[in-house]
């Protein structure tokens, strides 16, 4: 008898659902910037959509939040190496600033803040469990241009570097390793199962993978009669619309049905063309 499908940290689904719960957040940022002794915090948020340059460029935050010191943070999963990290850092950077300046104040206000990509891969190659970046002169490393912003990379397929067992639990539950028996491990572990075992949202996440699957199958097919990459963008989005008129009849909110189109897209539609093709369905 097959073994059914288990959906981990990484799943975009399930990454939502556990960074909802404040706790969990807070447990994640405390493991990846314990330096900073964040006892609390004071905003959250899932799934906030960036749209400074209107429809042309729509974008959301996995997860950005900000403690009871005035500082943001913003976390993301990034399951494939699509080899634009720093860009992508970059402009959540950005929008981060943008997002917490109001309008009477000047850049001498701006937020500490704190970029944090869970990567299920190692972008550099080195092994380093935990990269963070800041901004130094190239010459003279002791020379550091104070920005007040950090990026940090957490690299899952790590094994250098010291890090703390907080983070380590983290690493192991996104490689969905069940010896770690720390208190955080166990307590995400549970959580996740329980996702897994719910019906209700195993459906979701299914319907997500089944959808995927056929996008998949159906840009190959379309590749082979129209070049692969034309036709795999093609079939991406002729499945994804499909997906977003079931969604919509179905009585979804806006917010559920950019997270189902996202999830089946995996990566192959941006989000600005994801939220195109949800207007176009009215």
């Amino acid at each position: 008898m097959a073994t059914e499908e288990y959906y981990g940290f990484t799943n975009d689904l399930i990454l939502e659902w556990v960074m909802s719960r404040k706790e969990n957040c807070l447990a994640v940022i405390q493991a990846v910037l314990p330096d900073l002794n964040i006892t609390g915090l004071v905003g959250h948020e899932n799934q906030h959509e960036i749209n400074h340059l209107g429809k042309q460029r729509q974008s959301r935050f996995d997860v950005v939040v900000h403690d009871n010191q005035g500082r943001y943070y913003d976390i993301e999963m990034q399951v494939a190496d699509e080899k634009d990290l720093g860009k992508r850092m970059r402009y959540y950077q950005s929008q981060i600033d943008k997002e917490t300046l109001r309008t009477h104040e000047d850049f001498r206000q701006l937020r500490p803040s704190y970029v944090i990509f869970l990567c299920a891969f190692d972008p550099f190659g080195v092994g380093l469990r935990r990269y963070e970046f800041g901004h130094f002169e190239r010459d003279h490393r002791e020379i550091e241009l104070k920005t007040a912003s950090s990026e940090i990379i957490i690299n899952a397929t790590g094994t250098n570097g010291e890090i703390n067992p907080d983070l380590q639990a983290i690493i192991d539950v996104m490689n969905q390793r069940r010896d770690n028996h720390s208190g955080l491990a166990k307590r995400l572990v549970k959580e996740i199962d329980g996702y897994n075992a719910d019906p209700e949202r195993k459906r979701q996440i299914m319907e997500l993978a089944m959808k995927l699957k056929d996008a998949e199958m159906m840009g190959e097919e379309k590749g082979h009669q129209k070049g692969m990459q034309e036709g795999l963008q093609k079939g991406v989005s002729e499945t994804i619309t499909e997906l977003i008129k079931t969604a919509k009849k179905s009585g979804a909110d806006q917010d559920t049905i950019f997270n189902f189109a996202k999830g089946a897209a995996h990566g192959k539609l941006s989000d600005a063309e994801i939220n195109q093709l949800i207007d176009q369905q009215g």
